[in-house]
C-alpha cells in the first residue's frame, strides 16, 4: 500500500513499520549520540536531538545539549516537521511550542523507502540563528544516514532472524528424520508383517524378525538364497505365475501360497510385492490361523445347515408317515366300510406323491433331480404359465406379463421351470397378503452378473423377472431365503422348500437367480437360463405323445436291484402286471444271466446306484454288446443322472407306481419293434 500524503500518527502500516526497526525503548546508544553531537557541531547549535514518533508519543533516542525527556506528540515542532517533505527551518521561534527558552529550530523527517515517517532528526538553539544551504545539506545527509543505519539494522535482525529460523528448522527436520529412522526400524523390527526384500532374481537381500518369528529362518539362514525357495514345491509353479506382473513393472497383490518353516512344517501366507527401483518388496501377512478359523465356521455352518436340513425333513417326513401308518392301521380292520377303505387308500396314495414331490424338491436344491432338458421357446411357455399362475394367486392379485415379440429359446426341464415360476409366484402372493401385482418380464441375450460372490458368465441368458408390490423381504433374511426348509411364514403355512427347488433347478441349468428386494417396496427374482438357438423343427407343444399302455403278451424282465425290500416288491408288481421278472442282485449278477441265456430276456429293468456297476454304465455297456435289448432305468437319486441329462436311456423316478412301470416298458419295447428288431409284443 503507497503512503498517503501527509503525516497520519495512528496509521496501523506507519506504526508497524516504526516497530520493525525495533528502536522504542532501547538504551542510549554511542553511534545515535555522535551523529546528534556531528548535526549540533555541523549546524553550529548548542542542542541536537533524534526522536521517534510512537502513536501518542514523541520518544528521545538520543539528546545533545540538554535532557530531553519523552513528551506528548502534540508539544514541539515535531509534528509539524513529520509531515513536511523538506527541512523545516524556524530561524526566530517566539513562541516554544512549549519548550521555554527556545528561539531556533530546524529538522529533517526520518522516512521508511515506503515513504512512511517514524521519527525526526534536529538541531536546536536559544538564540535566533540561520542555516547555510551547506548546513541543511549536511542535515538532511545526516537524516539519511540515521535511516541507512536503521535499514542496516533490521536487515541484520532480519538475517539473524531467518538463520535462527532455518537452523531451527534444520534441527526439526534432523530430529524428524531421526524419529522416522527410529520409527521405521521399530516397524520393521516389531511389525507382524512378513517383510523382506529382493533383487530382481528373487534373490532375497533382506527379511525383518517376523520373517524368523512366522517361519523360524533366521537372517543369515535366508539371505542369499531365492524367495520361490521358501514355497512349498507343489505350490511353485502357481507362485511363478502369480508373481508375473511383477516382470511387467505391475504389482502383485493377493498372492497366497503356503510358505516352508525350518521344522518341516507349512504356513499360509498371503503376499503383495510391489517393484520399485529395481527391487521386489514383499509384504506377506501369516493367515494360518485365519484359514483354521475359516475352515471350522464352514464345518460349523455345514453341521447348521444339516442340522436345520434334517430337522426339515424328519419333521415333514414323520407327519406324512403319520398319515400312512394311521391309514394302514384302519385298513387292516375287517369291519371296515368300503367307502372309508377307498378314503384311506387315496389317504395313502396322495401321502405318497406328497413325499415324492418333497424328495424331489430336496434333490432340486441339491441339483441332484433327473433333469430332462429340451428346448422350447420361454415366451411361449410363460404366456402359458401366466394363466396358470392368474388362477394360484387369486382374483386380488393382478398379473401382467412384459414379453418380447419374438420367440426366444432355452435348453431345461419345461416341467421343472413351471415349478420354479409357480413356486415363486406363490412367494409372492403371500407377500403380497393377496393383493397387489405381479409382472412377469423376459430378457434376452444378456450376460450374466456376479450374484452372491459367484462369478458371471457372457452368456447369452435369458433374464426371467418375476416382480411383486409385496412387503419386501429384510436385508438379514436376503442371503437366507433360498436355504431349505428357511421360512418366515407362519407354522403350517409354507415348507421353506419353494426357494430351494427354483435355485437348484437354475444351477442345475447352467443358470443362477438372482434377487433384489427393500421392505415396503416389493421383490424382483431374476432367473437366468442359457438362451440357444432355435430347433430346426420346433415340436408343437401342444401335442401330446403319451399313448394308453396296451395289452402285452408276458414279457421276460430282467430286473438288477441291490435293495432286497425293493427288489422283492418290483417283481411282485411285474407279475402283477403279468410279465416274468428275473431278479440280479447286482449288475455283474446280471451280466453273467444274460451271458447264460442270451435270448431269454425282452428288456432290463435296472436301478441306478448299486455297489460295484452302476445302473447307467450296466446300460452303455448293454447298448454296445445287445444294442436290441431294451434299457429301463429307475432311481430316487443319482449324481450321475443329474450331471449328465443326455445318457439316452429311459428313466422311471423313485417312487414309482405299477401303471407308470408298465406304461415305460411299454413305450422302451415299442421302440425296439420300432428299429424291427422283434415281433410286435402286442397282443
Amino acid at each position: 500500500m503507497s503512503c498517503p500524503s501527509g503525516f497520519e500518527r495512528h496509521h496501523p502500516q506507519r506504526l508497524a513499520a516504526l516497530r520493525s526497526y525495533a528502536i522504542l525503548d532501547t538504551a542510549p546508544e554511542r553511534t545515535f549520540d555522535e551523529i546528534a553531537q556531528m548535526a549540533a557541531a555541523s549546524c553550529g547549535t548548542a542542542m541536537a536531538r533524534i526522536s521517534f514518533a510512537d502513536g501518542d508519543r514523541q520518544w528521545t533516542k538520543a539528546a545533545f545539549g540538554h535532557a530531553a525527556p519523552d513528551r506528548p506528540l502534540e508539544t514541539g515542532f515535531c509534528t509539524q516537521t513529520l509531515g513536511q517533505a523538506s527541512t523545516l527551518v524556524l530561524p526566530d521561534c517566539l513562541d516554544g511550542a512549549g519548550e521555554p527558552d527556545l528561539r531556533f529550530y530546524a529538522g529533517v523527517r526520518l522516512a521508511t523507502p515506503e515513504g512512511w515517517s517514524i521519527g525526526t532528526l534536529s538541531v536546536l538553539d536559544r538564540e535566533p540563528r540561520i542555516l547555510t544551504e551547506q548546513q541543511v545539506f549536511i542535515l538532511e545527509a545526516l537524516g539519511r544516514t540515521l535511516m541507512s543505519l536503521l535499514e542496516s539494522r533490521r536487515a541484520a535482525a532480519a538475517r539473524h532472524r531467518d538463520e535462527a529460523l532455518l537452523q531451527s528448522r534444520a534441527d526439526h527436520l534432523e530430529a524428524q528424520v531421526a524419529a522416522q529412522t527410529r520409527d521405521r526400524d521399530r516397524v520393521w523390527n516389531l511389525s507382524p508383517v512378513l517383510k523382506l526384500v529382493t533383487a530382481r532374481d528373487g534373490q532375497i537381500q533382506s527379511v525383518n524378525p517376523s520373517w524368523s518369528r512366522a517361519l523360524g529362518w533366521s537372517e543369515e539362514e535366508t539371505l542369499g538364497r531365492t524367495a520361490i525357495d521358501f514355497v512349498v514345491a507343489s505350490e511353485r509353479e502357481a507362485a511363478r505365475a502369480a508373481l508375473n506382473p511383477l516382470c511387467e513393472g505391475r504389482q502383485a497383490e493377493d498372492v497366497e501360497l503356503s510358505c516352508t518353516t525350518r521344522d518341516g512344517d507349512r504356513r499360509r501366507v498371503l503376499w503383495t510385492v510391489v517393484p520399485e527401483d529395481g527391487l521386489f518388496y514383499g509384504f506377506g501377512r501369516d493367515i494360518t490361523e485365519q484359514r483354521h478359523a475359516e475352515e471350522a465356521l464352514r464345518q460349523s455352518q455345514k453341521l447348521e445347515a444339516i442340522g436345520q436340513l434334517t430337522g426339515g425333513v424328519a419333521h415333514d417326513f414323520n407327519n406324512l408317515l403319520t398319515i400312512i401308518r394311521s391309514s394302514v392301521e384302519f385298513l387292516r380292520r375287517p369291519e371296515l366300510a368300503e367307502e372309508r377303505r377307498r378314503r384311506y387308500l387315496d389317504a395313502v396314495s396322495d401321502t405318497v406323491d406328497r413325499a415324492a414331490k418333497l424328495t424331489g424338491q430336496l434333490l432340486a436344491f441339491a441339483r441332484r433331480q433327473a433333469l430332462k432338458p429340451q428346448v422350447f421357446d420361454i415366451c411361449e411357455r410363460l404366456r402359458g404359465i401366466a394363466d396358470m399362475i392368474d388362477s394360484v394367486t387369486g382374483a386380488r392379485i393382478h398379473v401382467e406379463t412384459d414379453l418380447p415379440g419374438r420367440a426366444c429359446f432355452v435348453r431345461a426341464d419345461e416341467s421343472q421351470f413351471e415349478t420354479a415360476l409357480i413356486n415363486m409366484a406363490v412367494n409372492a402372493r403371500d407377500a403380497m397378503d393377496g393383493e397387489g401385482s405381479l409382472t412377469l418380464h423376459l430378457e434376452s441375450g444378456r450376460p450374466m452378473p456376479p450374484i452372491r460372490g459367484h462369478a458371471g458368465a457372457p452368456g447369452p441368458f435369458v433374464a426371467v423377472m418375476v416382480v411383486d408390490t409385496g412387503a419386501g423381504i429384510p436385508a438379514p433374511d436376503l442371503g437366507r431365503i433360498f436355504e431349505p426348509f428357511f421360512t418366515t411364514k407362519e407354522i403350517g403355512k409354507g415348507t421353506g422348500l419353494g426357494l430351494s427347488q427354483v435355485i437348484g433347478f437354475a444351477k442345475q441349468s447352467g443358470g443362477d437367480i438372482d434377487v433384489a428386494s427393500e421392505p415396503g417396496r416389493g421383490t424382483r427374482f431374476t432367473l437366468y437360463l442359457p438362451q440357444v438357438e432355435a430347433p430346426a423343427a420346433a415340436a408343437d407343444p401342444g401335442r401330446d405323445d403319451r399313448r394308453e399302455a396296451e395289452p402285452q403278451r408276458s414279457l421276460c424282465i430282467l430286473v438288477v436291484e441291490d435293495n432286497l425290500g425293493v427288489g422283492r416288491f418290483c417283481t411282485q408288481i411285474l407279475e402283477d402286471l403279468g410279465h416274468a421278472p428275473i431278479w440280479a442282485k447286482s449288475a455283474e449278477e446280471a451280466l453273467a444271466e444274460l451271458q447264460r441265456t442270451p435270448d431269454r430276456f425282452d428288456a432290463v429293468f435296472s436301478d441306478v446306484v448299486m455297489p460295484g456297476m452302476g445302473g447307467v454304465a450296466l446300460a452303455r455297456q448293454l447298448q454296445r454288446s445287445r444294442p436290441d435289448l431294451p434299457v429301463v432305468l429307475t432311481s430316487g437319486y443319482s449324481h450321475i443322472l443329474a450331471t449328465d441329462d443326455a445318457h439316452g436311456f429311459a428313466l422311471v423316478r423313485k417312487p414309482y407306481s405299477a401303471e407308470q412301470l408298465a406304461q415305460v416298458l411299454y413305450e422302451a419295447t415299442q421302440r425296439r419293434i420300432g428299429l424291427g428288431t422283434r415281433s410286435p409284443l402286442s397282443g
